[in-house]
């Protein structure tokens, strides 16, 4: 068994303005999670998580999630499944920080976090 605990890890920042701090919450061969948090107004431009299908939690804030010409509002509860090759956009949509959790599987997508700068 691996055990993660929010706060534990190093978190990364995105090589982007406003972009999200992301903290690996634990890592396995298949499996991986991650702690994402979005600043206000921040986000993230279209990406996709290469090899990864991901599952992403929305824990507390408000979160606009576009793909293709598809865009949702997600509100804490909110669970959205991205497939493989998916391109996606996060933006924040409130004025507080916007709490993700995201599951990734296969976890190659994580170990591209490793490439991401230290957050202050």
């Amino acid at each position: 068994m691996k055990l993660g605990r929010a706060g534990s890890g190093v978190f990364r920042a995105a090589p982007v303005e406003g972009g999200p701090r992301v903290e690996v919450l634990v890592a396995g061969e298949n499996l991986s999670a991650a702690r994402v948090v979005l600043p206000p107004g921040g986000g993230m431009p279209e990406h996709d998580h290469g090899e990864s299908e991901a599952m992403v939690v929305v824990r507390s804030g408000r979160v606009l999630m576009r793909s293709g010409d598809q865009e949702e509002e997600l509100e804490a509860g909110a669970v959205a499944l991205i497939g493989v090759g998916e391109r996606v956009a996060l933006r924040n949509a409130s004025q507080e920080e916007a709490h993700l959790l995201a599951v990734f599987s296969p976890p190659g997508f994580v170990r591209n976090l490793e490439a991401w700068p230290e957050a202050g």
